[in-house]
């Protein structure tokens, strides 16, 4: 549950700076456990190894201790995020980790929430109007568990930039695939 309120701490600094790249090191800089590595389009940790779906040369990986990924879009100004946790003890839902990525989103208002399936799993994805602090946001926040680990994927913009990159995050989805 640790990565998920560093996933609120990341988006709280984001939209209340004028640098998202601030914003990815300070999420980042709450969750020190993460030392994996990005070899190509593979992500490799000591407790899980995946695979993730390929982006435009318009998103630009921000290099971020801890964590797993995170990119930024300068065209659109969004971010997309890839977080696994592993060894959970306790067996949350995936409604309930869903709603653990919304904590510190304000006014929030569910536009779609759907199952979808990510690397042959069922996932949950909802799509969110809300604020954090005066910054308006529209977030996609995708939750699938698979063995002993939790992914969780994001992708966040303006209200107005949000239909300029989620179909490519919609892609990105659909193309991620655990390994071990």
């Amino acid at each position: 549950m640790k990565r998920f309120f560093v996933t609120i701490v990341f988006f709280s600094v984001f939209f209340n700076s004028c640098s998202v790249v601030k914003f990815a090191r300070y999420y980042a800089s709450a969750d020190n456990s993460s030392s994996g590595k990005l070899r190509g389009q593979v992500y490799e940790s000591k407790d899980t190894t995946y695979e993730m779906g390929k982006l435009s040369d318009n998103w630009k990986r921000i290099n971020i201790k801890g964590g797993d990924l995170a990119f930024f879009n300068e065209m659109n100004q969004s971010t997309i995020t890839v977080n696994s946790t592993c060894k959970i003890k306790a067996n949350y839902s995936l409604k309930a980790l869903s709603n653990s990525l919304l904590i510190g989103f304000k006014e929030k208002k569910m536009v779609e929430e759907k199952e979808i399936i990510i690397s042959g799993e069922k996932a949950l994805e909802g799509i969110y109007l809300g604020k954090l602090d005066s910054a308006s946001v529209k977030l996609s926040a995708a939750v699938f568990k698979k063995d002993s680990c939790v992914y969780d994927f994001t992708y966040a913009s303006s209200p107005d930039g949000f239909e300029s990159g989620y179909s490519e995050f919609k892609n990105f989805l659909s193309q991620f695939r655990v390994i071990k």
